[in-house]
């Protein structure tokens, strides 16, 4: 069978499947590039390779995120390797990048750590665009401390294959800690943390059934993980620092006061995201 005819084949077959799943998913089978299905639309398939599509396809039908089929997901402009033991990079995500590199515009030598790091998506994004200079010129090799933390050691995997594939192997430090448990006590200029923030209610919903349920839940109400993390970062986060922390829409305002019992001299605020959903808990120390 050719690629076009295995492309029309598989839409009918599957029709609730979107053509450029389709496409992205014979490419991954064949090892090509989108491009070459293209160039090639009568290219003979070999039976392995059809095998490998339809085996593919299936998954993708029963709600199968399409990065974890091709391995692959864009984030900040950057290409991400992701498996099913770390959360797809999601677009929302890209707010706390864009907060923290806003914050650190002017900063030399910044302290920043990311809990929860899962593929790495924020401490890469970060670090491949963060500017030191006033004049927002990209350092090729900025000092500071760059930490990633993660509880799952098969995600820190997952974080260390993108740690290499954007040249940040020497650049950011891995720790394998339940939250700052196994930090050293330092203090950092800025801290990222993207948490499981949802309740037990939400393991329902499609769009997260197929990825780490460690990585989602965080107890009934999705507010358990960040009830701890809020009793250990005053002793992390410097003065004037600011922590970034991805939440719930539904958490807010509990979660605000959650901050302000801990951090009750600090400019707290939450920020939303193009959606209009409060998506950022911003807690600025002073």
């Amino acid at each position: 069978m050719t690629i076009k005819n295995i492309c029309q084949q598989a839409q009918k077959s599957y029709p609730l499947v979107p053509l450029g799943d389709i496409e992205l998913l014979l490419a991954e089978g064949l090892h090509r590039s989108l491009n070459y299905l293209y160039k090639n639309p009568e290219k003979i398939l070999s039976r392995s390779s059809e095998s490998t599509f339809w085996r593919l396809l299936e998954r993708r039908r029963k709600n199968f995120s399409i990065a974890y089929l091709t391995r692959n997901k864009a984030f900040f402009g950057l290409d991400f390797y992701v498996s099913n033991h770390v959360l797809v990079p999601r677009p929302e995500s890209e707010l706390l990048v864009e907060e923290g590199l806003r914050y650190l515009k002017n900063k030399k030598n910044p302290n920043i750590i990311d809990v929860g790091t899962g593929s790495g998506c924020l401490i890469v994004a970060l670090a491949k665009n963060y500017a030191a200079q006033p004049d927002g010129l990209v350092t090729t090799n900025p000092s500071g401390c760059f930490v990633a933390v993660d509880n799952s050691g098969r995600a820190l995997k997952v974080a260390k294959t993108n740690l290499r594939k954007h040249g940040l192997k020497h650049r950011v430090k891995i720790i394998k800690s339940d939250l700052l448990k196994n930090v050293p006590v330092q203090k950092f200029d800025l801290v990222l943390a993207n948490l499981p923030y949802l309740g037990r209610q939400h393991l329902k919903e499609p769009s997260i059934a197929k990825e780490p349920r460690q990585a989602l839940v965080a107890g009934n109400d999705g507010l358990f993980c960040y009830q701890r993390f809020f009793k250990q970062l005053p002793k992390y986060l410097e003065k004037n620092g600011l922590a970034l922390l991805e939440i719930d829409p539904q958490q807010d305002p509990e979660i605000k006061q959650i901050a302000i019992k801990h951090f009750p001299q600090a400019k707290i605020e939450i920020k939303k995201d193009l959606a209009g959903q409060a998506r950022l808990l911003k807690i600025k120390d002073n």
